[in-house]
């Protein structure tokens, strides 16, 4: 019986997508859901790369200049965060910054996510 239910909920969903109009209400239905995996993968995310410039500091690198480069090249995960969008690299005097922009795709806004690291041997 189990079986049978979860093979009929297949069937309307294929069903579903197959009609384009509801494509899109089935699609827009998981936007939310997909929005708080990121909202939870990306901050570690952020870690990792902010480790990885930090290993590269540390024998004496400077930080890349084309970080989207960089992100293809050297860094061990995917180059875009769940929304499809790039990474960024701020760097200050004492700190540099990397993030993401966020569900809505615009830098400097509310749902940007971001870590911060200070340089090293700086005060």
């Amino acid at each position: 019986m189990f079986k049978k239910l979860i093979m009929l909920a297949f069937v309307v969903l294929a069903v579903g997508m197959a009609i384009p109009s509801t494509r899109a209400q089935i699609a827009n239905s998981f936007v939310p859901i997909k929005d708080e995996i990121g909202r939870k993968l990306v901050p570690r995310r952020l870690t990792v790369m902010a480790d990885q410039l930090d290993v590269r500091l540390s024998r004496g690198e400077s930080l890349p200049e084309r970080f989207d480069g960089w992100l293809r090249r050297d860094y061990s995960g995917v180059p875009e965060d769940p929304w499809g969008n790039q990474y960024y690299l701020e760097t200050g005097r004492r700190d540099y910054t990397v993030g993401t922009m966020g569900p809505d795709g615009v830098q400097g806004t509310a749902d940007d996510i971001r870590v911060t690291r200070r340089f090293p041997n700086t005060r």
